[in-house]
């Protein structure tokens, strides 16, 4: 077993469900590209990490079966995303008023149409978890 697979059973044992694998969010991410709907923003959680990021929804050209292809991406597996926010609005420009509408309804549709997933709406939008304390 290399390295970063025992780094990752250690960090799992913090987690008692585990919602979703690699085969997984890719099945995801690929119907919601297809979908055509465009979410330019959404905050990113990792297991073992505190680290958040945000990122718009990657492209089918930018996913291997089990993880990111080298470029906006960084290279790694699915299985370390702890979750992902998606707001129903965001501020482009932070501190001015104006904000941009995401589809969050088009993007739980199109993810029913292809399977069960751990989406949770919440005040502000939606979250896919891939794990729970």
């Amino acid at each position: 077993m290399c390295k970063l697979d025992i780094e990752y059973q250690k960090i799992l044992n913090q987690y008692s469900i585990s919602h979703m694998s690699n085969s997984k969010w890719y099945k995801l991410f690929v119907t919601w590209d297809k979908s055509g709907i465009e979410i330019e923003f959404s905050e990113w959680s990792f297991i073992g990490s505190d680290h958040k990021e945000v990122h718009r929804l990657p492209y089918e050209n930018e996913l291997y079966d089990e993880r990111f292809s080298d470029g906006y991406f960084q290279p790694f597996e699915y299985k370390w995303i702890e979750s992902i926010y998606i707001p129903n609005t965001y501020r482009p420009i932070s501190g001015v008023g104006f904000e941009r509408k995401q589809d969050i309804e088009g993007l739980i549709r199109s993810a029913s149409t292809v399977g069960k997933f751990p989406i949770f709406r919440t005040s502000g939008g939606i979250e896919i978890r891939g794990y729970e304390k």
